[in-house]
């Protein structure tokens, strides 16, 4: 019979078994995020005139802006990150927002890849 202590993954599995795990365990630690991370775009809602600017620059199509209506609306799941918008937004009506990107599971995003969950939308109020 073989000695098993010979084999070169027997040593690597007792390696295992007794030290800490490479990974964190993700959901009860958190990382921090790195300086100069994006977060999800977020409107001024007072300052916009939906001129559609931003809607015209987004290379993914993730934003949807409606002057008749006035309403602006952003998929987060079709957002690539890239500040296209926020560059081509004359009144500066868009910015980063400090939170992170909120992570989708597979039954919220459906099987298209489109949730109605990550879509966020604004609604100039009505004229009294």
């Amino acid at each position: 019979m073989a000695n098993p202590f010979r084999l070169p993954m027997a040593l690597r599995a007792l390696r295992n078994l007794v030290s800490r795990p490479a990974t964190r365990r993700y959901p009860a630690e958190v990382r921090a995020r790195f300086p100069g991370v994006r977060g999800v775009v977020e409107l001024d809602l007072d300052s916009c005139v939906f001129c559609g600017l931003c809607a015209r620059r987004c290379p993914s199509a993730a934003l949807t802006v409606s002057r008749e209506q006035g309403s602006f609306a952003i998929e987060h799941l079709r957002c690539i990150g890239c500040g296209a918008c926020l560059d081509a937004c004359n009144k500066h009506s868009l910015r980063w927002a400090a939170q992170a990107p909120r992570v989708y599971s597979r039954e919220e995003a459906g099987a298209e890849g489109e949730a109605a969950a990550g879509r966020q939308a604004w609604k100039k109020p009505a004229a009294a």
